[in-house]
């Protein structure tokens, strides 16, 4: 990429995945940027506070990241059941686990972040939290609760310099596994605006790496629709 903008050149990205991979492309577009993109995708994440802390200082090894992309979802967020038929196991691996992922997650990045003073937080997921879709309440439940979580959090760590973002992406932008499930549609004739998924590599990731900059910096506690015009909610 010679001659390129890298407004993240030298910085440490930390990647922060469990379950459905969906930042293949993302990881590709923050190198473009310039990071130093470790991904975390260790099963250890889904454990004790303990074991989320062990897993994020190794990865970080005595850097403060500039970056961190969260993505904490369940292995079949893909698939489709009615709410009728999952038992209460299933509810808490799929609407509450995630949520005590998140917050524990976000414990150990504010004990490394609050202190340095500076530091995006983004959080990346599937827009269905916002539009719903048939056979996901788990899912939907899942992202609204760590939404929130984002929300208060952002608030809480606003003074300290530590921003944190929630981008709720085009779902079939994000994974294949998307492709063929049955997702909410619109009624109308344009049902997206751009024609188009963006792009996670050109798009998603630039979106995250302009949070991280000068320009991201009085943006916190943001959800922020990255869809193609679909939806276009508030």
């Amino acid at each position: 990429m010679t001659g390129a903008v890298r407004p993240l050149d030298g910085e440490l990205a930390l990647i922060v995945t469990h379950g459905l991979s969906i930042i293949a492309g993302v990881a590709e577009g923050l190198d473009d940027a310039g990071a130093d993109v470790r991904v975390v995708a260790d099963p250890r994440l889904s454990g004790s506070r303990d074991l989320v802390r062990e897993v994020l200082l190794e990865a970080l090894d005595g850097r403060v990241p500039a970056l961190v992309v969260v993505s904490l979802l369940n292995h079949d967020v893909a698939d489709q059941r009615p709410m009728a038929d999952q038992s209460p196991a299933d509810w808490r691996t799929g609407a509450i686990a995630p949520i005590r992922m998140a917050m524990q997650v976000l414990s150990v990045l504010g004990e490394v972040m609050k202190p340095a003073g500076r530091g995006s937080i983004v959080f990346l997921a599937p827009s269905l939290s916002l539009v719903g879709g048939d056979g996901r309440v788990a899912l939907v439940t899942a992202l609204e609760g760590q939404r929130g979580l984002v929300k208060s959090v952002a608030r809480q760590w606003g003074a300290t310099g530590v921003t944190v973002n929630w981008i709720a992406a085009a779902p079939v932008a994000l994974s294949d596994q998307f492709a063929a499930a049955t997702l909410a549609t619109k009624g109308d004739a344009v049902p997206v605006a751009l024609g188009r998924r963006p792009n996670a590599r050109a798009e998603i990731a630039s979106l995250a790496a302009w949070l991280a900059g000068p320009g991201g910096r009085g943006v916190t506690g943001a959800t922020l629709m990255l869809d193609g015009g679909e939806w276009m909610v508030p």
